[in-house]
Parts: C-alpha cells; structure tokens; sequence
C-alpha cells in the first residue's frame, strides 16, 4: 500500500492486473463519500459502480506520469459518475412520488456543483412538509427573494407572521446543518 497511484497505474498498464485492487483501496475514501451522498440506491450496488467506474477510467488513461494528474483524473471520473448515478436517482426517486410541483422543475440548475445542487433538493424536501400559506410564503422567500411586505400582501397575512415563518425555517435550516 506505500506505493503512489501513479506507479500502481503503471504497474496496472504494464499487465499486472490484481494491482487495481490496491488502487480501489487508494480511491476508496472518495468512493465511500459519494456512496453515502447518494440519494436512495443500495449501496452495495452503487459501490460496485464506483468500482466499475474507476477501472473504465484506469483503462482509458493515457497519460500517468504524475501523481497529481493521475489522482484528479480518478477522482473527476468519480464525481462525473456520482453526478450521472444522483441525477439517474432522483428522477427514478420522484417519478415514483406523487408530488409533482411545476415551480421546482423551472429552476435550472448547474451540474458541476453538485453540493448546491444537494443542497437545493434538501431544501425542497424541507418546504415540501409544510402546507397551505406557510408553503407559499416559503417558495416566496427562498425562489423570488421577495420582502416580507409583499408576501404578507400576496398572501393575506401579517408581516409579523411571514417574519415567524422565515425564522422558524432559518432555525430548522440551522439545526440541520451546523448540528
């Protein structure tokens, strides 16, 4: 386990096959990360695509003369993998769903930055539990970033009221993420 990726690449390309199992243990930290990131697949079977995914991407490698290009070109492999598995779920996870809501599909989002995008579908989940008012108002604050003025008027409500709602959503927000 002491020598570099680079070397066991080489190793690998020269025809020692059983070397890319010292190279998954190497790359094994990142893959076990974008495992768990995973919206709701098993995770044994998306494991063994990681797996799959780096030897594709070991055999396709051209060049491996530097540690440094050699781990990013791994670990970019993965993480276009993780991004094409998490898009795959979450299509297969909400067409199962019964909530469809035209608001959310309009929102475009950009796929190289995938922990917005992480962050964008928990904050959906978070809005899609509440109801009535408190759901519009919620859509009003975070999508249009409009004043608590105009939602209170759109919405028939105090100001003070959607005030309430945007800091009790600010406190689960927090509870949830710095924890």
């Amino acid at each position: 386990m002491g020598d570099s990726i680079q070397v066991l690449i080489k190793d690998y390309k020269n025809g020692n096959k059983e070397i890319f199992l010292l190279i998954a243990d190497k790359m094994e930290p990142l893959i076990s990360k974008y495992v768990r990131l995973l919206y709701k697949d098993e995770k044994e079977d998306m494991h063994s695509e990681f797996v799959l995914c780096l030897l594709e991407a070991v055999n396709t490698m051209g060049y491996y003369q530097e540690e440094g290009q050699c781990i990013y070109f791994l670990s970019r492999a993965l993480k276009n993998r993780f991004l094409e598995l998490y898009k795959k779920s979450k299509l297969h996870y909400d067409s199962e769903s019964v909530v469809e809501d035209e608001f959310f599909s309009k929102i475009d989002i950009n796929q190289s930055e995938y922990e917005d995008f992480i962050f964008l579908e928990d904050l959906k989940e978070l809005i899609r539990k509440e109801d009535g008012k408190q759901y519009d108002i919620l859509c009003n604050i975070i999508f249009k970033d409009e004043s608590d003025a105009v939602i209170a008027k759109k919405n028939q409500v105090s100001r003070q009221y959607v005030n309430r709602v945007r800091k009790n959503f600010y406190q689960l927000l927090k509870e949830k993420y710095f924890n």
